[in-house]
């Protein structure tokens, strides 16, 4: 009795507490001088200045930063294609100014790996890892070093169904994640921050774009505003 009793009260939790795992926004500064593009252009984020607390040192720290970067990068530019206009890589060094484009760039300002044995055992909370990001983006009609918009993300992927608490919910999905949390030079918790990263990302220039009645209704995404 005490078995079936559990079990709904426990799948219950567990959908309240999965959607814990998010990115929120924090805006900075807004201008309105931009013009509409045809193109965004993505640099790489930059690692210099960031607080990284994950397991690795030296050369294993140069490449998870690294992967880090191209990840991040990728998962931008794939998902501003998909979901508002048609985005790349930054080019090589070059005047770009005058493409009728604009140019995101940023910094990594804390990554947090968290406990990859917790978060895969246990979940919802445990072992939660943490990415923050400053974002400016430029408009290249009018200036490649003065952003006409600047914001910030934090969040994380606190509550990720692990292998304990994930069997409730799907056996396979913990089983996965246990495996890909140690997988390669970037823990399974970090890379879906980073996605989740890209997607406010695009959410915050859809926004911006929506509001000056560039794009319809159908590709407006409102971003998930940060509370304290």
């Amino acid at each position: 009795m005490i078995r079936f009793f559990c079990l709904p009260a426990l799948l219950a939790l567990a959908v309240i507490l999965t959607g814990c795992a998010s990115i929120s926004v924090q805006p900075h500064h807004e201008s309105d001088h931009a013009r509409k593009p045809t193109k965004i252009y993505v640099a790489a984020f930059s690692t210099s200045h960031g607080e990284f607390n994950v397991d690795r040192e030296s050369v294993e720290l140069r490449d998870f930063k690294t992967n880090l970067k191209a990840m991040l990068q990728l998962a931008m530019v794939t998902d501003l294609t998909k979901r508002l206009i048609p985005a790349e890589e930054l080019p090589p060094p070059g005047n770009l100014l005058g493409h009728h484009a604009w140019l995101i760039r940023g910094e990594f300002k804390r990554v947090n790996q968290g406990s990859r044995l917790l978060r895969g055992t246990i979940g919802f909370g445990a072992g939660a890892t943490k990415l923050e990001t400053k974002v400016s983006v430029y408009d290249l009609d009018v200036s490649d070093e003065k952003p006409f918009l600047t914001f910030s993300t934090t969040g994380g992927s606190n509550a990720e169904p692990g292998a304990v608490t994930g069997l409730w919910t799907d056996p396979l999905t913990a089983v996965v994640g246990m495996g890909l949390s140690g997988a390669g030079n970037i823990a399974h918790g970090v890379t879906e921050d980073s996605k989740r990263t890209a997607r406010e990302i695009t959410a915050v220039l859809s926004d911006y774009m929506f509001r000056h009645g560039w794009i319809d209704a159908d590709k407006w995404i409102h971003p998930k505003q940060y509370t304290p």
